[in-house]
């Protein structure tokens, strides 16, 4: 049973009477059984309900709380959504350093040099004297750079020549060209005049303005002379050779068909910022939200694309994803599209590092790149991945920072239950103390204004007349132990007597609701230099009305109500008890009389019978003053008819009703917690006569 009302307390001995444990009780025919033997006094009533508590003079009291507002932020920001729209070209393709050797032996030369050449070749292993050697050549081998790369076009690069000579003599008017096999273009054209033996010459070109080399390319030495050994006799190795080198470097393509090494084609960063009204965030919790990449990329190799937010962590794990976009085939593009959800992050909204005064703003990085998959791959300036990244529907539920400035005007309507069992009846109060509360759970200051407080009943209200309506008060911020935990609130009481108000005119009516009409102003005043506040959306600022009532009341004809489960079989197994009737003695020391119903409910709700008596439990003997000064002995008795029991068999609740009434009304009567009732009730039945 419910027994948190202002005096459905007092009524607990009747109820509790009610409901006694028969269970193990052996009914005889037409036999008096004592089934219920107790007193029920002001530790019955604590235990009963908390709300009931004695001042030091014994006088009990009626202490409540009821929630009058709950005013919670809905949202720190507008949930944030946001699109980055990129078309990221590739601004530097990276080919790194290409090298590629061949060597003209010095019987391949001596084949040129007709019958001195032959000469040459036979004295191979031995010390001879080699005479002159005039207009040799053209002699041409070709450079296969296509292990490296098909083709390609630069904006800019160097193309180095190494030419070594390992000759045992001298050469001279040295004629050398490279061109592109394909289209023949020359790449480079020189006349060196004398290499001696074991000398190395270098030579170089820059190519610029989209120039195209091609991965297979022709060298050729269109001229060499030689003085031969000047006499002397010198050792013949027909392998002996020149030894040529070809360095492709620093090469900047504006496209190129080759073997790519692994490297970033772009890397983006980007500010994004949310907007509150009027904040300066430092930070964020996300609650919820979802991060997407949609990406579109025509490049000839599979892309490592990585959306990373740095400022966004949980529990030190940056918050970023990594989506593979294949290969596009030949002259079309292909399609990638990524979704993620993000919970529990903290984002940091101070900006890009090493920036101060930045606030409301995160920053994202989109970097792309490709392996070293060790095949030809094709790749332009002209190429591109068109990414959109962006966040969706990202709602936060904590914010750090300075809150800004905002006002809350509310209305709020909310129930009063602590009379809800009270259905008919007058009464009076001689005092009533109740304080206004108000916790404010947001980490900032915030001013108060009271508007209107009222009371309503069923049938009428009554408005709160109060000498500070309308006053601005000040409620210090809450404070948070740890981020997520509940914030130790900040306080402000108000008080609510007879002597500043008229709260009891308000309570006197019975009221099932109250409501509160309040202004509340966050930071007004401040200037933005408070970067401690806090907003915690599941929490946020609440009005509870508290109350401390001294039982000290008139009552005419108050009515309670309380609903109990109820199965006649529990005492009644054999169907057996046909009539008789319950005998309920009192000695009461309440200063109330007390008349009793019982209606009998079946299912649906379905009142099927009431039974009652028209004897009450008389009041205790009260003093002109209102203090209870004897005891009263009494007894009721409730007749139970044969018919009753059909009806009893189908009862699935009790509902008691009682009304009670003070002596003299309207005169006043001392509640204390030295007051006590003892009951005793008694089964007068009779069985089925076989």
């Amino acid at each position: 049973m419910r027994k948190n009302l202002l005096f459905g307390l007092l009524a607990a001995f009747v109820i509790s009477g009610c409901r006694p444990d028969i269970n193990q009780l052996n009914w005889q025919v037409e036999a008096l059984v004592p089934l219920l033997k107790t007193r029920i006094d002001f530790n019955d009533l604590q235990s009963l309900d908390s709300t009931v508590a004695s001042s030091d003079s014994g006088l009990i009291q009626l202490v409540f709380s009821t929630k009058m507002a709950s005013l919670k932020p809905g949202e720190i920001a507008p949930p944030f959504n946001d699109v980055f729209e990129n078309t990221a070209t590739l601004k530097k393709i990276t080919l790194g350093q290409r090298v590629i050797t061949n060597s003209i032996s010095l019987g391949r030369i001596a084949g040129q040099a007709g019958i001195q050449g032959a000469l040459l070749v036979a004295a191979n292993g031995t010390s001879q004297v080699i005479p002159p050697l005039a207009n040799i050549g053209p002699s041409n081998f070709n450079i296969d750079a296509t292990d490296f790369f098909q083709s390609m076009i630069l904006q800019d690069g160097w193309l180095v020549l190494k030419m070594e000579n390992n000759f045992p003599i001298d050469i001279t008017n040295i004629q050398y060209e490279i061109r592109n096999q394909l289209s023949g273009s020359f790449i480079i054209q020189n006349t060196v005049a004398s290499l001696p033996a074991g000398a190395v010459h270098y030579d170089s070109v820059r190519l610029i303005n989209n120039f195209l080399i091609e991965g297979q390319l022709v060298a050729s030495l269109v001229n060499l002379d030689s003085p031969g050994s000047n006499g002397n006799s010198v050792l013949i190795d027909t392998s002996d050779a020149i030894d040529l080198r070809v360095t492709l470097d620093k090469l900047d393509p504006v496209s190129a068909t080759a073997v790519f090494p692994a490297q970033d084609l772009f890397n983006e960063t980007a500010t994004a910022q949310i907007f509150p009204p009027s904040a300066l965030l430092t930070s964020v919790h996300v609650k919820e939200g979802k991060i997407f990449m949609d990406a579109l990329s025509t490049i000839d190799d599979s892309i490592n694309l990585i959306y990373r937010l740095p400022g966004a962590t949980n529990n030190g794990t940056v918050l970023e994803f990594l989506e593979i976009i294949p290969a596009a085939p030949a002259g079309s593009s292909v399609n990638a599209f990524r979704e993620i959800p993000v919970e529990n992050y903290t984002l940091d909204l101070t900006g890009l590092p090493d920036t101060t005064g930045v606030y409301n703003t995160f920053y994202t990085i989109f970097r792309g790149g490709i392996d070293s998959t060790g095949r030809l791959i094709n790749l332009s300036l002209d190429d591109s991945v068109f990414v959109r990244t962006g966040i969706n529907e990202l709602i936060a539920d904590r914010g750090y920072g300075f809150l800004g400035f905002d006002t809350i005007s509310s209305v709020e309507r909310a129930p009063f239950d602590a009379f809800s069992e009270i259905v008919g009846g007058n009464f009076q109060l001689e005092d009533v103390q109740m304080t206004l509360e108000i916790e404010n759970y947001i980490g900032a200051e915030f001013d108060f204004r009271i508007k209107d407080v009222k009371a309503f009943a069923s049938t009428q209200s009554t408005s709160l007349n109060w000498n500070q309506m309308g006053f601005d008060f000040n409620i210090g911020r809450a404070f948070e132990s740890s981020p997520g935990a509940k914030p130790t609130p900040g306080l402000l009481s108000i008080p609510l007597n007879n002597t500043n108000s008229n709260i009891q005119d308000l309570i006197e009516i019975l009221p099932d609701t109250f409501s509160i009409d309040l202004d509340a102003f966050m930071n007004k005043g401040k200037s933005p230099s408070d970067f401690t506040q806090f907003l915690n959306t599941n929490y946020g600022i609440e009005a509870w009305l508290n109350a401390t009532v001294p039982i000290s009341v008139g009552i005419e004809d108050l009515i309670f109500r309380d609903t109990i489960p109820f199965n006649f079989d529990d005492f009644d197994e054999g169907n057996q008890l046909n009539s008789g009737s319950l005998k309920i003695l009192a000695s009461n020391h309440y200063p109330f009389s007390a008349d009793l119903k019982i209606y009998l409910v079946e299912d649906d709700a379905y009142i099927s019978d009431t039974l009652f008596t028209s004897q009450a439990i008389a009041a205790a003997e009260v003093s002109p003053e209102g203090r209870v000064i004897a005891a009263t002995d009494s007894q009721v008795e409730i007749i139970l008819e044969p018919s009753v029991f059909d009806r009893l068999r189908a009862t699935r609740q009790l509902v008691l009703e009682i009304q009670i009434n003070t002596p003299a009304y309207p005169d006043l009567v001392e509640f204390n917690s030295r007051d006590y009732i003892d009951l005793s009730l008694i089964g007068d039945f009779n069985t089925w006569r076989r």
